[in-house]
């Protein structure tokens, strides 16, 4: 009886051994088999909220736009790097991640708000969003999201908005905020073109 329950206590033993060891050995498979796809997954997350943070800045800044008054953005999901280019022609605000991927468009301009087009008419759209992506190699691209204002037109005027910098030129990382307030707009025309007086909207962006 003793050499019985011996070997029984050994038995149960070897199968505690060896059902762990199927354990690891399916946690292993798993993770090995798990971990693209959540990389995948992460990426795409941080590509939409790429999508969301400059869409939300758009609206934002077209707010202030109609009705003055100050907007505010707190703590952003960047993902990657957050730029304002005021250089008083061409402004605009650049918004850049790196991602990994095997179905991403590179090498052409993909539209998300607007299009080509560099003036519209009375009524249209005045911000453009578009994306271009660059293949790094590796199945990893460089994605960058750029927002920018062309000029409204309509039967006897010309509508800009210009986009002013205060603060940093660019942030990334946590902890930031974006605050667009009505800047000092002028009150009457700037200039004529074409025969057309010529309006400007400004807007103050401050990153900080």
């Amino acid at each position: 009886m003793v050499g019985t329950k011996h070997f029984k206590g050994q038995s149960q033993l070897i199968g505690v051994v060896l059902l762990t060891l199927i354990l690891i050995t399916m946690i292993g498979i798993t993770y090995m088999w798990g971990m693209p796809l959540i990389e995948k997954q992460k990426d795409t997350v941080k590509v939409s909220n790429a999508e969301r943070l400059i869409k939300e800045l758009d609206n934002k800044i077209q707010n202030v736009v109609k009705n003055g008054g100050t907007q505010k953005i707190d703590n952003p999901n960047i993902g990657g790097t957050l730029k304002l280019i005021d250089t008083g022609i061409n402004d605009r605000i650049e918004l850049r991640v790196q991602t990994t991927g095997t179905d991403i468009a590179t090498g052409k301009d993909i539209y998300l708000r607007g299009d080509d087009e560099e003036e519209i008419y009375l009524g249209g759209e005045a911000g453009v969003i578009k994306v271009f992506s660059e293949d790094l190699g590796d199945n990893t691209y460089d994605v960058t999201m750029t927002l920018y204002y062309r000029n409204v037109t309509g039967s006897e005027n010309i509508y800009l908005i210009d986009i002013f910098g205060l603060g940093r030129d660019s942030i990334s990382g946590d902890g930031h905020s974006i605050v667009i307030t009505e800047g000092d707009t002028p009150q009457g025309p700037i200039e004529q073109r074409d025969g057309m007086d010529v309006y400007v909207t400004r807007v103050n962006i401050r990153l900080e």
